[in-house]
C-alpha cells in the first residue's frame, strides 16, 4: 500500500557495497517525472554520475575543496578531515544523482517549477523504496558547491538535491510525526 512506503521511507545515507543498475535508475527517475507540475512545465533535469565516471571524480574534488574552504572548525586537522569525508562520501555512494529545476518566464512560475521538482524527488524516493533502494537527498554540501555547469547544468538552473542511492545497509530507522490534530487548523 502506499500509505505504507510513505511511513517507511527514510533519508538513508549509509549502503552496501551493490551495484544499482541503470535500469532500476531509470524506473525511478520515470516515477519522478509523473509527478504534478502547474502548467505541464515538466521542469526537473536529472544528472547521473556513474560510480566510477571522471565527471563523479571531479565532482568529488570540488566539492572536498569547498568543505575545506568553508567548514566552520578552524583546527586544520579537521579541516582536512572533514573534505576528504565528503570527498569520500561521494565517490562511495553506489548511485549519485543532481536534480535541477528549470526556471519559468517569471517568479510565480520558477517557484512553481522547484515545488513540482521537489515533488518528483519524493516520487523517486517513495519509487526507490518500493523496488529496496534507499535515498539519501541533501542540499547540503553537494549543493553549495558550485558544481552546476561542471556537470551539464545550465546557469539558470536551480538545483533542488543531490541524492545518494543505494541498497540500504541497515534497516531504516523508525520515526513518528505530529498527530493531525496538531499540525492542522479546521474552520
Amino acid at each position: 500500500m502506499v500509505l505504507d512506503t510513505i511511513r517507511t521511507r527514510r533519508n538513508i545515507r549509509e549502503f552496501t557495497n551493490e551495484h544499482v543498475p541503470e535500469s532500476a535508475l531509470k524506473l525511478i527517475i520515470e516515477a519522478a517525472t509523473w509527478a504534478p507540475n502547474h502548467r505541464n512545465t515538466e521542469p526537473w533535469r536529472f544528472i547521473v554520475l556513474t560510480k566510477e565516471g571522471d565527471m563523479r571524480k571531479k565532482v568529488a574534488d570540488i566539492i572536498k575543496d569547498w568543505v575545506y574552504q568553508n567548514v566552520k572548525n578552524p583546527n586544520p586537522e579537521r579541516r582536512i578531515a572533514n573534505s576528504k569525508a565528503a570527498k569520500q562520501e561521494i565517490l562511495d555512494a553506489p548511485a549519485f544523482m543532481y536534480v535541477y529545476s528549470i526556471q519559468g518566464q517569471n517568479d510565480e512560475v520558477t517557484q512553481e517549477n522547484y515545488a513540482a521538482t521537489s515533488c518528483a524527488i519524493q516520487n523517486l524516493m517513495l519509487a526507490a523504496q518500493s523496488i529496496g533502494l534507499g535515498v539519501g537527498w541533501s542540499t547540503g554540501k553537494p549543493c553549495l558547491a558550485n558544481v552546476g555547469t561542471s556537470v551539464g547544468a545550465e546557469p539558470d538552473w536551480d538545483i533542488v538535491g543531490a541524492l545518494y542511492i543505494g541498497y540500504p545497509a541497515a534497516a531504516a530507522p523508525t520515526a513518528k510525526r505530529l498527530a493531525v490534530d496538531d499540525v492542522t487548523t479546521w474552520h
